[in-house]
């Protein structure tokens, strides 16, 4: 039977921790979407690794392991859904246009149309407001507008003249380990990256400043992942996974600076405000965690939601270092996080197979 997330509030209140900054925000929990264990039916998720938000303020959830896109309201209620549906009618994984398979990001442009990396497929997949089937592009390689591996696109993301940028994934069964470019169609216009510690590199071979890798999730290390374009300054701030840094860039693949070196451990998706501050769950690198020689951490522990500023410095985290307490979860991730477009003080963040859903106080 399916518990309600409800039942969370009192722990996800007591598990908000504020650094010393002026900035003090009060987190407030408004509700938790899905159900504890997962499920199938509608308005349920099963690992819900992408979300992203709308003119409107509806949401749209990556329900990965259930295959599938879901378009909720801000309460939770269906409008709509896309995938491929079995004879049992539980959704399935496909290969056809509006099927996807193990997808794990999602974006919504300045028309509301939708994005979708469709990771396992190795391709990006469009649609319109209504759900309609647009294009799509991309296929398994390594070369120009290809994405490698089991992981493929993780990271997709929409400038206001319509650029996509997708990050092409690199884990220890293959990937390519690089960001790529492409115009409004999906025609390849340029990349940038490629595996290693140095400025504008990314892990996700052999080589990664993680103390964890190739510990946590099992197919790490992992290279970039989750993309964000800065709404004020037009740059890309792109999760670079095993690295544990947030790497920022021009649009035509130029680094700019790396920030939250030595602060978060395995940054996955990412969003941004208006003021570009920084929204992404990661790991803590507390020294008495770190230090630990045998240390192999579970998904659910020291997990946090990290805001930080442009620079990388710490405004606040969500959170706490017991696996029984703030993002307690019936199995699945911690990875997804957006912000509403119409309420950009409404935060929503996946915790498990749940979508945590807070009011930031300012």
């Amino acid at each position: 039977m399916c518990r309600e997330g409800i039942r969370f509030f009192s722990t996800l209140l007591i598990g908000v921790a504020l650094n010393n900054s002026k900035m003090q925000p009060r987190i407030e929990m408004l509700d938790a979407l899905g159900c504890y264990e997962g499920g199938w039916k509608d308005g349920e998720f099963h690992n819900p690794e992408g979300l992203a938000s709308d003119s409107a303020g509806n949401l749209y959830v990556a329900d990965e392991t259930n295959h599938r896109i879901q378009k909720i309201d801000q309460y939770g209620k269906l409008i709509f859904k896309i995938g491929a549906v079995g004879p049992d009618g539980r959704p399935v994984g496909g290969t056809a246009p509006g099927e996807f398979l193990m997808h794990r990001a999602v974006c919504v442009d300045h028309h509301d149309n939708l994005y979708v990396g469709d990771s396992q497929n190795n391709r990006v997949q469009s649609f319109d407001s209504l759900g309609n089937f647009r294009f799509m592009f991309g296929s398994q390689g390594n070369g120009e507008g290809q994405f490698g591996g089991v992981s493929g696109p993780n990271g997709v993301a929409v400038d206001d003249d319509g650029f996509i940028y997708v990050t092409d994934t690199h884990t220890a069964l293959g990937g390519n380990n690089r960001v790529q470019k492409f115009n409004s169609k999906g025609s390849f216009i340029l990349q940038f990256g490629g595996h290693g510690l140095e400025n504008g590199l990314f892990a996700g071979k052999v080589l990664s400043r993680s103390p964890y890798a190739g510990v946590i999730g099992g197919l790490n290390p992992e290279g970039p992942y989750g993309v964000a374009v800065g709404p004020k300054s037009g740059l890309l701030y792109i999760a670079d996974t095993d690295n544990s840094r947030i790497q920022i860039f021009e649009r035509d693949g130029k680094f700019v600076k790396s920030v939250a070196e030595g602060l978060i451990f395995g940054p996955r998706q990412i969003c941004l405000d208006s003021q570009e501050n920084i929204y992404v769950p990661g790991f803590h690198m507390a020294p008495d965690i770190v230090g630990l020689e045998n240390a192999r951490p579970t998904w659910a522990d020291v997990r946090f939601l990290w805001v930080l500023n442009n620079d990388g410095e710490l405004i606040f985290k969500i959170g706490n270092q017991d696996a029984r307490g703030l993002f307690e979860h019936g199995g699945g991730q911690h990875h997804a996080v957006t912000l509403s477009k119409i309420d950009e003080s409404i935060l929503y963040f996946q915790a498990g197979h749940h979508i945590m859903k807070f009011k930031i106080h300012w």
